[in-house]
């Protein structure tokens, strides 16, 4: 064996411990891809980022004596990398940095979960973390355990999606019609008419504009852009008329099987036309010749260049050679993926550009409302040099005064067909201006509740006319039925009617005469949300389902009843209901018009503005306003604090209406968990301003707290913030004295309650004679009495002479709602003391009259219960201390100075010396004499420090 051995060298590479992620972006818009196109995911979920351990050994030396380990490392992780709203096709090309991939492909570890709305969770989170196992319903996305090689980092992925409707066109882009059948169905417009639809269809399918979502702009954005885009991209008018969408293509150019209209709608001549101003038929605007571009740029994204934004060019030739190169802005188009399509695109441009440079405005009357944007006439005015040049209806202008003002963009002469429509041989239309506009209807006046109103004793006007010019009325108000002011006008027939059979307050289903017009219905979701309210006597309601019965009466089926803080109730055949909508003019009245009778005329006039009639040749309509006005906002949050001092401390949080006219807060307290607004304490006389706001008056026990805000005109808000307060027990101290009112059977106490002998407690005299509570409906069905059962309000008193100055408490056990107050009347004293709500300790005088007084509120819900009541008088402890004090064997009297004391504990705070003493011992109290004791309990002499407690016992 030789002097030297070979040695190991260990080479280990530094260990990466946590992953990193650049593409995990929380919120982001989820995009849908119509077509195929290339994205880039967003990491949702990423676990198991694992270091896997490489070892490779090398010997070195002679006879490879030595040995060189090298450690490295390769990390993999599970993610979840999501793609876009499913279900998608599939997945064509993958992109992993800079290596390419066709799906599927082993070397890339990924799995496609296409977004089925059944679909399962990932098998791997499924089995390894179940807890985080979720489906991701309606998500497409792409999951697996991927190799990050020697980096901690995540690679670059980007995937080519197949998503939806790629059977409408080539399979792989998506026709613009279905494209745009598809957006307005997403927003709810899946069942409008498309006028022109199949025609636009096939003009994209037979000229190959086929397009996909854009790659790079992929956030939400508003229906109405996407569809402009498409229909600027595919050279196509969209607009809406008659109550329906129209879609035109402005090819003039067959293409394939697709041939463009070439029908003349009007061949127009100055006898149609109507003079503009200086008496020209026909004005027109020309491009100037540096706006007449011969050299077109579209930007589209390559799919054949890994979608790549690329240029392609579109010039004409021969105007190059005669006028030089004119270029145009570059059209950007990232709907379009092939170079085939960007190039048919700028050849359309560029023909546009070029035959539509004149723009013609003329004004026709309403003999010509036919014509839309995408129409072709033929114009015709030789005083301008205007002689069958066909142009297209590019915009119609609806004027006050029955005309038409349209302008329209030159076409290329060609063959076209005759025109269509003739209004020579027929004599032009005569508008009447003045129709007469018939009445006004008697009107639907009413106030609705506060929460369906936007200001302060809101009066809603409604009313219609039966004639067919009626176009709406000026309503005029006064109070004086003399002097009428003009309060607003009227400008859409409003729905109401009669009820036709009894509504019981637990009904859904009603039936109802109806002046005009009809109903729809709506989901059960909207009709919770209020989105169909019905008013009626005070109620506010609204329906499901209409349906319109054989004898023209309608029923609504259901109901949601007692909206937007109204209660349900009972309504008799002939109460007038309407249907609440923006048909009812609104307006707010002065708190000075409250109770007083206001007056309203209603002047018709015609569907044109004018005939409007006279005041002094209408009906008038009285209406007494009540006050119905908003609730200040609900306190939002109530907090409270019980201070060392046994003070609360409460604190809230709201948000002031503006403008603000909020007055103050209101707090109440029950007593229990019980939450009744109605039958709360105040804590305080008057309303609270400012927090945080301190008191003492809850007494003792478990309460709930609660607060409302309150307005100006004492409005309080609808619903209460509340805390449950648990303020326990006072503790005693030394107690003096003990009055129990409850003993002998309440002997000692005046009520004007009932002291029963079954439980010997006191009662409310139950009475069927009583008036309910404010704010309670007397009637809640019609079979309902006007009288019914109730408890009575009832006090019960009592008082005692002080015997000794102290601290006062009360005990009490309280069912239902009551307050406890307390006066303490001075010895000697003929002063009236006010009555004060009792909470926690007072200190009283010895000799003092001490009155106690509960106050049971009447209820129609709760009956008061007084149970017990107990005053105790109690002193607090004194301490004194003695220094040294040298006790004999035999003990000491304690020099104690404070009077009439009665001793309750010693202790010794220090032994002087190397004494044996353990503990005191009190030989006697009062007056108190102690000695000192040993382990053995013997006594013993020693020197210690000693502290005396004590109170003083002193009573009348």
């Amino acid at each position: 064996m030789g002097l030297f051995r070979g040695h190991n060298t260990t080479i280990r590479e530094n260990k990466i411990s946590s992953f990193t992620v650049s593409t995990a972006e929380y919120g982001s818009t989820v995009p849908e891809i119509l077509g195929t196109t290339r994205i880039s995911p967003n990491v949702i979920y990423y676990d198991d980022f694992t270091a896997h351990e490489h070892r490779q050994s090398q010997k070195s030396g002679k006879g490879g004596g030595s040995r060189t380990t090298t450690i490295t490392y390769t990390y993999t992780v599970a993610v979840i990398l999501a793609l876009c709203e499913g279900q998608i096709s599939g997945i064509g090309k993958i992109w992993k940095d800079k290596s390419l991939y066709q799906y599927p492909n082993g070397d890339i570890g990924l799995t496609l979960f296409d977004g089925k709305e059944d679909q399962h969770p990932w098998a791997y989170t499924a089995g390894k973390h179940p807890d985080k196992a979720l489906a991701y319903s309606g998500l497409a996305y792409m999951a697996g355990v991927i190799d990050l090689g020697d980096s901690g980092s995540m690679p670059s992925y980007n995937f080519e999606v197949k998503g939806k409707l790629l059977e409408t066109g080539d399979g792989v882009d998506v026709n613009p019609a279905d494209y745009i059948l598809y957006v307005l169905n997403k927003i709810g417009l899946g069942g409008i008419e498309i006028d022109g639809i199949e025609n636009y269809m096939q003009y994209c399918k037979e000229a190959d504009m086929l397009i996909s979502t854009p790659s790079d702009k992929l956030d939400a954005k508003a229906a109405r852009e996407i569809i402009n885009d498409i229909a600027n991209i595919t050279n196509a008018y969209i607009f809406w008329s008659n109550n329906r969408l129209k879609i035109v293509p402005r090819a003039d150019r067959p293409v394939g099987k697709w041939k463009p209209d070439k029908t003349i709608r009007y061949n127009l001549t100055p006898d149609d036309f109507i003079p503009q101003t200086g008496g020209v038929c026909v004005s027109y605007s020309r491009k100037d010749s540096s706006e007449i571009y011969n050299r077109i740029s579209v930007e589209f994204l390559n799919r054949a260049n890994a979608y790549e934004k690329e240029i392609v060019n579109y010039q004409d030739s021969d105007d190059i050679k005669e006028f030089g190169v004119r270029q145009a802005s570059t059209t950007q188009a990232h709907y379009l993926y092939t170079k085939t399509r960007a190039v048919k695109l700028a050849e359309e441009l560029c023909r546009k550009n070029k035959y539509e440079r004149v723009k013609y405005t003329f004004k026709l009357d309403w003999a010509f409302c036919r014509l839309e944007p995408g129409d072709l006439v033929m114009l015709n005015d030789p005083l301008m040099g205007i002689e069958n040049q066909p142009a297209m209806i590019d915009s119609a202008t609806e004027g006050t005064d029955g005309i038409i003002t349209f302008t329209a963009i030159s076409r290329a002469k060609g063959v076209y067909s005759d025109a269509e429509y003739d209004v020579h041989e027929n004599e032009r239309p005569l508008i009447d201006f003045n129709p007469d506009p018939g009445v006004c209807e008697p009107p639907m006046i009413f106030q609705p509740p506060a929460l369906m109103t936007s200001a302060d004793n809101e009066v809603w006007i409604g009313t219609w006319g039966k004639d067919p010019n009626w176009g709406g009325c000026s309503v005029w108000v006064s109070d004086t039925n003399q002097y009428y002011k003009k309060l607003g006008t009227i400008d859409n027939r409003a729905r109401y009617g009669t009820l036709t059979k009894p509504l019981n307050r637990e009904d859904t289903v009603l039936e109802m005469a109806l002046n005009q017009d009809s109903f729809t219905s709506v989901d059960a979701e909207s009709a919770k949300n209020g989105d169909t309210v019905m008013y009626v006597d005070g109620e506010a309601l609204s329906y499901q389902t209409a349906e319109l019965l054989d004898d023209g009466t309608w029923r609504l089926s259901g109901l949601v009843r007692g909206q937007f803080g109204s209660e349900a109730d009972y309504h008799a055949p002939g109460a007038r209901i309407a249907r609440c909508d923006e048909a009812f003019l609104k307006s707010g009245l002065a708190n000075s018009y409250i109770g007083k009778t206001i007056y309203f005329k209603f002047t018709a006039f015609n569907i044109f503005g004018g005939m409007e009639q006279s005041l002094a040749d209408v009906q008038t309509y009285s209406f007494k306003p009540v006050s119905v006005q908003i609730p200040p906002p609900d306190v939002e949050v109530l907090n409270v604090e019980r201070m060392s001092s046994s003070i609360r401390r409460y604190w809230w949080k709201y948000t002031y209406p503006e403008p603000n006219d909020v007055a103050g807060f209101i707090l109440k307290y029950t007593q229990g968990k019980e939450l009744n607004w109605d039958a709360g304490i105040p804590v305080q006389e008057g309303l609270i301003t400012n927090q945080p706001y301190e008191t003492q008056t809850i007494r003792p026990g478990t309460h709930a707290v609660m607060i409302k805000a309150v307005d100006q005109n004492g409005n309080e808000s609808k619903n209460f913030a509340y805390c449950l307060l648990e303020m326990g027990d006072l503790l005693q101290e030394n107690v003096l004295f003990d009055k129990d009112f409850g003993a002998d059977h309440w002997a000692d106490i005046q009520t004007s309650g009932l002291v029963l002998a079954s439980d010997g407690y006191i009662h409310a005299r139950n009475t069927s004679a009583m008036w309910h509570e404010a704010g309670r409906r007397l009637w809640t069905k019609p079979t309902a009495y006007m009288w019914d059962t109730d408890f009575a309000a009832y006090e019960v008193t009592g008082e005692f002479i002080a015997p000794a100055s102290g601290q006062l408490w009360l005990t009490t056990e309280i069912e239902g709602p009551a307050i406890v107050y307390y006066r303490q009347l001075l010895k000697g004293s003929t002063a009236e003391e006010l009555w004060k709500q009792w909470s926690d300790k007072v200190l009283v005088q010895a000799g003092s009259t001490i009155q106690v007084k509960i106050v049971a509120k009447n209820s129609s819900v709760q009956e008061t219960i007084v149970k017990s009541l107990h005053a105790y008088i109690d002193v607090p402890d004194r301490q004194e201390h003695f220094e040294n004090l040298a006790v004999p064997a035999s003990g000491i009297e304690l020099p104690i100075t404070t009077p009439n004391y009665m001793t309750t504990a010693v202790r010794i705070d220090a032994v002087q010396g190397s004494g044996v003493v353990r503990y005191p011992k009190i030989l006697s109290r009062t007056p108190c004499r102690i000695a000192l004791l040993n382990e053995d309990g013997n006594q013993v002499a020693g020197t210690v420090d000693i502290t005396w407690q004590g109170f003083v016992n002193e009573t009348v």
